[in-house]
């Protein structure tokens, strides 16, 4: 029976099911991973390896094993940005997670190659070499301080990210569509882009980048540390929960990417035409306070009021806000 593509990504998203909410990093009593190959995966390395590597050598033929590693990594980044929105993959961190993923395939090959079968030992250690390059690779792209809690536990906790709806974030955003300034640049702009599909909808030039949105004409995958923005471009730039918040996230925490955040930002404020806008929220009080003084820009900061069942915001985060950044002619 011949493997196919169809054959290979189906058990490729059955394993990142099966293991997506569990710690990549947590060590079992036994000394053991809290990850590990499905009842379905390990009895599929153990009757059909040669069909696999049958497959694999196939995609290498044919000149299209490139795309089906460019697949994998990106089902994989997707999984991990959704366990954690403040993990953080620029351009090379992809393409050292699809060499990874081609050292899997080779292994595979190798392995299945030789014998019908494989044996439990065979695929445990296969499947728990793949687990300590994984965790290698995200403690290289992302540092050691943001996986620290997830030795503590074998099940993921969450971290909440969610698209909202278009009208609620013009709202929030104190944004009208007969007053907004074009073209439009929606800075993380989720999967599904619904701002960015709701302004053009409405007749507003708009565009949209995001680590995880499929690419169009006016939609673009990256992220915003290797997107280049160019210089008095755009009349309206908008972030709601995006940079901002994981600025702060990475200021907060002193983190080594906070400089990066810093001059991405100055670099989003140099891309407004004169009189355009960076709108976002939640606000950045520390570097809001030393913009005021600048002469090219004014600096406009509006409080979201909050429910009073609500906790109150922690001290070092300030009232939640909006602000509205705008060049000077």
């Amino acid at each position: 029976m011949v493997f196919t593509s169809t054959d290979f990504f189906h058990i490729i998203d059955h394993q990142l099911l099966f293991n997506q909410n569990k710690s990549l990093f947590y060590t079992l009593p036994d000394g053991k991973l809290a990850v590990k190959p499905s009842e379905k995966t390990v009895q599929l390395f153990k009757h059909k390896p040669k069909e696999i590597v049958g497959f694999i050598e196939s995609t290498k033929r044919e000149g299209t094993i490139s795309q089906v590693l460019e697949a994998v990594s990106q089902r994989v980044l997707r999984l991990f940005l959704r366990a954690n929105q403040f993990l953080d993959f620029q351009h090379r961190d992809r393409l050292v997670l699809q060499s990874l993923y081609k050292h899997l395939l080779q292994r595979i090959c190798t392995m299945g190659s030789k014998t019908a079968t494989l044996s439990d030992a065979e695929i445990d250690e296969l499947f728990d070499g793949h687990y300590k390059r994984l965790q290698a690779f995200l403690v290289g792209s992302n540092g050691t301080a943001i996986f620290s809690k997830y030795r503590e536990h074998p099940e993921l906790f969450a971290v909440p990210c969610a698209e909202y709806d278009p009208q609620f974030q013009l709202d929030l955003l104190g944004i009208g569509l007969d007053t907004i300034k074009q073209p439009v640049l929606d800075i993380g702009c989720g999967a599904q882009a619904n701002l960015v599909r709701f302004l053009r909808e409405s007749g507003i030039e708009a565009y949209g980048i995001d680590r995880d949105v499929e690419e169009c004409d006016y939609l673009f995958r990256a992220n915003w540390f290797d997107w280049q923005v160019r210089a008095v471009t755009w009349g309206t730039v908008i972030s709601h929960m995006a940079f901002s918040n994981h600025f702060m996230h990475h200021h907060l925490r002193s983190s080594s990417s906070a400089e990066r955040y810093a001059k991405t930002y100055m670099q989003i404020l140099q891309s407004l035409q004169a009189g355009g806008s960076f709108i976002y929220a939640p606000g950045l009080p520390f570097l809001e306070d030393l913009l005021r003084s600048h002469p090219s820009y004014t600096v406009n900061v509006k409080e979201i009021k909050i429910d009073r069942c609500c906790a109150e915001p922690s001290s070092r985060l300030g009232r939640p806000s909006v602000t509205n950044i705008t060049r000077q002619a």
